[in-house]
């Protein structure tokens, strides 16, 4: 408790050398000393309220509008595809399948390249859907060939979908390597899980 009040008054001490602070604050009332307009603050615009668009939840600016379901949702549940909806500021569907792969192989499985291509020419057909790939490895071999590979993987999904003419200019890879294990890499199964791609849908606001 003495170092406390040693300290406080030091800290009064300096503050009262000073001579721009007003007097105000070494009594506590601070709320005479709070800036009582935007001119007098350094950066107005920071006391702004942050909106995050939340379905049916009430903001500052009125009740946001309830989430409207997708095309493309409709399209995934009909062909039994397993998918989640991420929140956000703008729509974001993950699909919960993933492209499976040979271990040390970037080829498209026959399996997964039937359903990719009927995604593809879905897509193609749709305005406004950026499709970002994520190429994922398990930890056999080194750590170097596997970044290389996971990119790789997911270069081939890409290509897959442009072959059912979907536009390139939309769709965006990343290779994760194997830092992003869904599984674990200790059982020969948790590595077939995690030689794997990842497709996300982001939905344009306009359609």
């Amino acid at each position: 408790m003495r170092f406390l009040a040693i300290g406080l008054s030091t800290a009064v001490l300096a503050l009262s050398g000073c001579g721009t602070l007003p007097t105000d604050v070494l009594t506590g009332n601070m709320l005479t000393v709070a800036p009582q307009s935007d001119s007098e603050l350094m950066h107005p615009e920071w006391g702004d309220p942050t909106v995050f668009p939340r379905s049916d939840v009430q903001g500052p600016y009125g009740k946001k509008k309830v989430y409207q379901q997708h095309s493309l949702e409709s399209f995934l549940a009909k062909h039994n595809l397993d998918y989640e909806v991420l929140p956000g500021g703008y729509k974001m569907i993950r699909l919960n399948d993933t492209i499976k792969f040979h271990t040390g192989s970037s080829k498209v499985s026959s399996q997964s390249a039937y359903w990719l291509s009927t995604i593809g020419r879905y897509i193609a057909s749709q305005p406004g859907i950026d499709i970002v790939i994520d190429g994922h490895a398990d930890n056999t071999g080194a750590m170097q060939f596997n970044d290389s590979l996971s990119v790789k993987r997911a270069e081939a999904v890409k290509q897959q979908l442009v072959r059912n003419n979907v536009d390139k200019q939309m769709i965006f890879t990343r290779g994760y390597g194997e830092t992003a294990p869904a599984c674990s890499n200790s059982t020969s199964s948790g590595k077939a899980c995690n030689r794997r791609a990842e497709l996300r849908f982001i939905l344009s606001t306009d359609y």
